[in-house]
């Protein structure tokens, strides 16, 4: 099991550092360009174009082909791999804005043509009985790269600006390689493989659905808007740690691990909360407490002052985050539960689009206005908007709605 889990700590850190650490690099090459922001959001936003799109082709594809040595999932990942590793290698390396955006572009296509049909390997080779305890080894897996990519990372990343990159790009080689040497898939059963229904008919069935449930769609718009307040800070959290609050990366690093440790035992609380005192009431509470980490956010000046308020948004952040998936359950038809589940990953793929576009435009509009380096403030202004829209549509799906689907 735990060698079936090894890539997901590879490449949950990876992205982590990808969309942290690369604006930092970013930031020099545009100083002085009046769109800074925008472009910086533009960069990192582009996973959530590839997020929405390669893995319904590649998920379908996986289904559909078969090899005698690699299976039907692992070709998929020794393809992606190393094109994943190399251009995270390369991209600090990279002389300017346009190189590091398409090596980030090529990272960001690679991560989702290897992750969708790793998703979908797990359950092929995991034995009736034991998907739990995969499930809980690729949590915790992917917790361990969380924190690596954001808090190790800053570490490595003041010492010298690559190391963490070349490191992350040599461990996803070498557990791609543990797990495809290690792992057997079993040949599928092809009569249970459904007929093609094509982008569009996907799309369209959908969309139907969605239209007949009221419920559903305020709550797929608050969805967006609650991935889009962690898509918005995550490019220009370290930004903000080294411009606005006078800081550097590697502390900036000590006070994700203070926020990434609260984000952890918040996520194992708030399952426990909401299953005593509902989901939908704990949420509420969450959402508060995420809009007063992003007010304290924006009226810091200080670094000292990020290890005692960041955390309070790091427990916000932990139940937002945690919890739709679980309310999505008690909303959606049981006929539907692929479709809406399909609907609810679209949300999260066009907030990672959005969403750094909106704060990167905010930051330059800001630029013009506030002393140089308080622009960057403006992120939790934006993200704390979002959640405010968000408890107006939340607040709209009744619980009449909930308990009659």
């Amino acid at each position: 099991m735990l060698v079936l889990t090894l890539p997901t700590l590879g490449f949950a850190a990876a992205l982590s550092l990808v969309t942290m650490y690369l604006p930092v690099i970013l930031e020099p090459m545009l100083k002085g360009n009046p769109a800074k922001g925008t472009l910086i959001g533009f960069a990192i936003g582009g996973e959530g174009i590839f997020s929405s799109l390669i893995p319904i082709f590649v998920g379908v594809a996986s289904d559909r082909i078969w090899t005698k040595r690699w299976g039907r999932r692992q070709p998929f990942m020794i393809f992606a791999a190393p094109f994943m590793a190399a251009s995270l290698m390369l991209a600090p390396f990279q002389p300017s804005y346009v190189s590091v955006a398409v090596s980030t572009f090529l990272f960001f296509a690679a991560y989702h043509f290897y992750t969708s049909p790793y998703q979908s390997l797990l359950p092929d080779v995991t034995p009736p009985g034991h998907h739990g305890k995969v499930q809980g080894y690729q949590s915790f897996m992917r917790g361990g790269g969380m924190f690596m990519g954001m808090s190790v990372a800053g570490l490595m990343f003041y010492r010298w600006k690559p190391l963490p990159f070349i490191l992350c790009g040599l461990l996803i080689m070498i557990f791609t390689y543990l797990t495809v040497s290690k792992i057997n898939e079993p040949e599928p059963d092809r009569s249970h493989i459904l007929p093609r229904q094509g982008l569009r008919g996907e799309m369209k069935r959908i969309w139907r659905s969605t239209r007949q449930n009221k419920g559903i769609q305020r709550f797929m718009v608050a969805t967006f808007l609650w991935e889009s307040t962690l898509a918005a800070l995550r490019p220009f959290i370290m930004l903000y740690f080294i411009y606005t609050l006078g800081s550097n990366s590697q502390v900036g690093g000590l006070v994700m691990i203070l926020v990434g440790a609260t984000y952890m035992v918040a996520g194992i609380a708030s399952g426990y909360l909401a299953d005593k005192y509902g989901r939908s009431r704990v949420m509420q509470v969450g959402l508060w407490v995420y809009l007063g980490g992003c007010i304290l956010g924006t009226f810091m000046t200080d670094i000292k002052w990020a290890f005692i308020c960041l955390p309070i948004f790091g427990l916000g952040a932990s139940v937002v985050l945690t919890l739709p998936y679980a309310i999505l359950i008690q909303l959606m038809p049981r006929e539907h539960v692929g479709q809406f589940t399909g609907m609810f990953s679209m949300m999260r793929g066009l907030a990672n689009i959005v969403a750094p576009l909106i704060a990167g435009a905010a930051i330059d509009i800001a630029d013009r206005i506030v002393p140089e380096g308080r622009e960057y403030a403006v992120i939790w202004a934006v993200s704390g908007l979002m959640i405010v829209v968000s408890l107006f549509f939340f607040r709209g799906t009744k619980k009449e709605e909930v308990a009659n689907v």
